[in-house]
């Protein structure tokens, strides 16, 4: 039987047991039709080309599993880029679909002509073109075998329109090889395992890797064995249950006292699945100095990238963990009870801080009072989706805002596209219908992205966004108020009524300014969410409100806030001379 690359690429989907897909309808007009008509595959029409990858980065983050969206040809295609590059990043596997113009109009000004290819390559794995149609199944297997294979990460495939729709015989398609998994060599796991067998105050660093490879348990039992707590960098959030007697929160940018107390002193690190950027470790300079340094990654090129491992274990994260496990179960440990002790009464100490510093109410409304509001009400089995900006930066913050069960963080990656942690918010729904979804944004974020509530309306996602409104774009308005600039270009001296836009896009909206609502709007959209109904709470929060780190962190790493205005000059008699 004779199929168009079309066809075959929706019969490939099928058999990669892909559920739905995310885009926008324009010119693929012939893989909409095949989608409906030879598969039961969900075929979520989001508002923009972004959104559709937004969700794929969401949808692969919570489910583990490669995720697929499509656009169409020439600005469609340009539309996709900013959140691919966000999915490579973050490690995620997305494939991304669109057609092209004709092959027998390239290079001659065609409507939407674009060389696609070379613009996709830097943001990608890998990018690619069907020259032929019978080359379909080959493409469409590679796709998705190098998307989650490595180091995960987005790819790109161009049909050119022309091509799409001609009839040929192919060959059937044989799915993807499950993903290969490999194990460190016994001889640096045995060496690990000696420097962690000695260590007095041993910590683990898991970042998206350890996510990828879906070492939660493996993480979890290692932590225990060894008393050791865990951190993390943004994008290995989630993979141990912030609650946990051993947790102590984020690293780098997110430390807080409790954490970076412990940080200091530690004398064997153990980084897993983390290339350990700026943001992770304060551009390289927050690092324990007498710290030995076991690195655990799956990616060569990823290994040592940043900081020189003594021991590099190059494997998949899951099954490494596992194997150092075994292999410290021939060491004699030393006693843990004593390191669990000064953890805990550590963590004791902050908690009781915190939680007494969440339960003021001030006026503006405090933002670590709303995130720890959230924490208490929606409580366990909820996923919280990040944003990328100054207000949200509380739900970052352990343990202002704690993940209570391992899985449950969709962050975003170190490119923080803003909005995409809006859009994503529905997708993780879908996956996740058992789950309470949230996501914390500020204003400027909600604007980016609030085409897409209508979306979540329409697909019945008892979705609660929680828009913290400064109005105002607060990350570089306080970068503005640390250098003493003057605020220009930050404030939005329009600022939309998000409650009345949520509502007319078929969203219930709230409205909060007083700090003894909190509660209330909050219960209001949990009710809400189990009708299946997506909310968006619209708290106005106090300006430049950040936690106590992120200004020191500024100043001191980045020299923030250290630059003094020149004094005017005077002239003879006093007066002020124009320098």
């Amino acid at each position: 039987m004779k199929k168009s690359p079309w066809r075959m690429v929706v019969e490939a989907l099928v058999a990669e047991d892909v559920e739905r897909i995310f885009g926008l309808s324009g010119n693929p007009t012939h893989l909409v039709d095949d989608l409906a008509r030879h598969s039961k595959i969900q075929n979520v029409l989001v508002r923009h080309e972004h959104s559709g990858v937004a969700c794929a980065y969401a949808h692969a983050r919570v489910t583990g599993k490669p995720a697929v969206c499509y656009g169409n040809p020439g600005p469609g295609i340009t539309n996709l880029v900013t959140a691919l590059l966000e999915a490579t990043s973050g490690s995620l596997p997305v494939i991304a679909l669109s057609n092209g113009v004709p092959t027998n109009t390239d290079g001659r000004g065609a409507f939407q002509e674009l060389d696609s290819v070379p613009m996709m390559r830097p943001v990608t794995k890998w990018a690619a073109r069907i020259v032929a149609p019978e080359t379909t199944p080959w493409v469409m297997q590679r796709a998705f075998s190098i998307a989650k294979n490595g180091r995960p990460g987005a790819v790109f495939i161009d049909i050119p329109s022309d091509l799409a729709l001609r009839e040929t015989t192919m060959p059937n398609y044989q799915p993807s090889l499950p993903r290969h998994r490999s194990r460190p060599e016994k001889d640096a796991l045995g060496a690990a395992a000696k420097l962690l067998a000695a260590a007095k105050k041993p910590l683990a660093i898991c970042g998206s890797g350890a996510v990828s490879a879906g070492a939660f348990g493996q993480i979890h039992n290692l932590a225990e064995m060894l008393g050791m707590p865990v951190f993390t960098t943004p994008g290995g959030r989630g993979i141990f249950p912030e609650s946990h007697d051993l947790a102590l929160g984020q690293v780098g940018l997110y430390f807080t006292e409790a954490g970076r107390r412990y940080f200091d002193d530690a004398d064997v690190v153990l980084a897993i699945g983390s290339r350990l950027e700026d943001f992770s470790t304060g551009s390289w300079r927050l690092w324990p100095r007498k710290a030995r340094f076991i690195q655990i990654e799956i990616h060569p090129e990823a290994m040592a990238m940043n900081l020189r491992p003594d021991v590099a274990l190059l494997g998949d994260a899951a099954l490494a963990l596992d194997d150092l496990a075994g292999a410290l179960d021939g060491h004699s440990l030393p006693s843990k009870l004593a390191r669990e002790k000064s953890v805990a009464a550590s963590r004791h100490k902050m908690l009781k801080r915190v939680a007494q510093e969440v339960a003021k109410q001030a006026q503006p409304i405090r933002s670590c009072q709303v995130v720890g509001a959230i924490n208490r009400i929606f409580g366990h089995n909820t996923v919280m989706v990040h944003e990328n900006g100054g207000a949200d930066l509380w739900t970052y913050y352990w343990p202002y805002y704690q993940v209570l069960d391992a899985g449950d963080c969709v962050p975003m990656a170190e490119q923080t596209a803003m909005g995409m942690g809006v859009i994503g918010a529905i997708a993780a729904k879908m996956a996740l219908p058992e789950k309470n979804v949230i996501c914390v944004c500020g204003d400027g974020a909600m604007q980016m992205a609030m085409m897409e509530l209508a979306t979540a309306a329409e697909h019945r996602c008892g979705v609660t966004w929680v828009v913290l409104n400064n109005r105002a774009l607060g990350w570089p308005q306080y970068i503005q108020k640390l250098e003493r600039q003057a605020e220009v270009a930050t404030n939005f001296e329009v600022s939309p009524d998000f409650t009345k836009l949520a509502r007319a896009q078929g969203c219930k909206g709230i409205k909060v300014t007083d700090p003894a609502k909190v509660d209330a709007a909050l219960k209001a959209a949990v009710k809400a969410n189990h009708r299946e109904q997506p909310v968006l709470i619209d708290v106005h929060i106090a300006k430049h409100d950040y936690p106590p780190h992120f200004t020191d962190y500024h100043r001191k790493i980045w020299g923030y806030g250290k630059r003094v205005p020149k004094p005017k000059a005077k002239g003879k008699k006093g007066a002020s001379r124009a320098v």
